[in-house]
């Protein structure tokens, strides 16, 4: 990952600078120079000399379309931001290899300095299209213009927000460990997505648990997952499971909750019968929810 070994080359001055760019990315697209000397509290020239070291570094883009020249945080430089607020909490030592990309999402292996290994998910949002702008509203509101580096933040604090509600419960959820920014550090499972695997031991079995943990956490937490199916519950070969990617969770208040119950279960019942023959009746089950 580009922004971990670019971390290594950053000195506090650097990371300021990058710091000093986020608080004033929250008024304008882009930041003036000023802007930035202001908020770091550097001398004019020490910013100057910083800045070019990071837009040197990739870890800054300059805006040369206005009178006066403005710069604006990139992924990597927010990935370096992130990154580093982890390291400084204790919350994570040493990144290593990818462990899957999705359209949303990159997730990393990760250890603490206790060598626990950890899932790293970084948001990243912005690779989605503009036409998906109304799947996001649950996340962004009503707001029109926002940047996808904050959107990404925002995801990110939803679904460690659901996972901290969850979790407590004792279902096969990930343990939340810890967020900044975009990113989150949760529990890892060494497994595969349920859609990868052509057989498992005891289908049914792995197909009444997830419907019954997603039933205990609807009438407990009063959550619905959102996006349920296949893709989001991964299995090891012990039979192990966590249900993950609670991006999409909704209360059960919500104004299309029962539609939104109703899609979850129809997906997993769908695929255990297609995949593994398991017969169910979402009817009953979504009665089940009920009582």
């Amino acid at each position: 990952m580009e922004a971990a070994n670019l971390l290594t080359k950053l000195n506090k001055e650097d990371l300021r600078i990058l710091m000093a760019i986020e608080i004033g990315m929250k008024r304008s697209e882009s930041v003036k120079v000023n802007n930035i000397k202001f908020y770091s509290r550097y001398p004019l020239d020490e910013v100057i000399y910083r800045i070019n070291r990071v837009h040197k570094l990739n870890l800054i883009v300059r805006n040369s379309e206005e009178h006066d020249v403005g710069y604006f945080l990139n992924s990597i430089g927010y990935d370096v931001l992130a990154l580093h607020a982890l390291v400084q909490k204790n919350i994570i030592s040493q990144l290593g290899p990818m462990l899957g990309k999705g359209k949303e999402s990159d997730v990393y292996s990760c250890l603490d300095e206790k060598k626990n290994i950890y899932a790293l998910k970084i948001y990243r949002i912005g690779r989605t299209s503009f036409k998906n702008i109304k799947n996001l509203r649950n996340i962004i509101g009503e707001r029109l213009h926002t940047s996808w580096l904050y959107i990404d933040r925002l995801a990110a604090k939803k679904e460690f927000d659901a996972l901290i509600k969850i979790y407590p419960l004792g279902m096969n959820t990930p343990k939340p460990i810890g967020y900044n920014r975009h990113i989150i550090v949760m529990e890892y499972l060494r497994g595969k997505e349920l859609a990868e695997y052509k057989s498992i031991d005891d289908p049914a079995y792995i197909f009444n648990m997830i419907v019954n943990q997603m039933k205990y956490i609807y009438q407990k937490a009063h959550i619905i997952h959102g996006d349920l199916g296949e893709f989001n519950v991964v299995i090891d070969e012990k039979g192990h499971i966590l249900i993950i990617d609670w991006l999409q969770s909704v209360p059960s208040d919500h104004p299309n909750a029962k539609a939104i119950l109703r899609k979850d279960i129809e997906n997993i019942c769908f695929f255990f019968k297609r995949k593994f023959n398991v017969e169910s009746d979402v009817e009953e089950i979504l009665k089940s929810f009920y009582k």
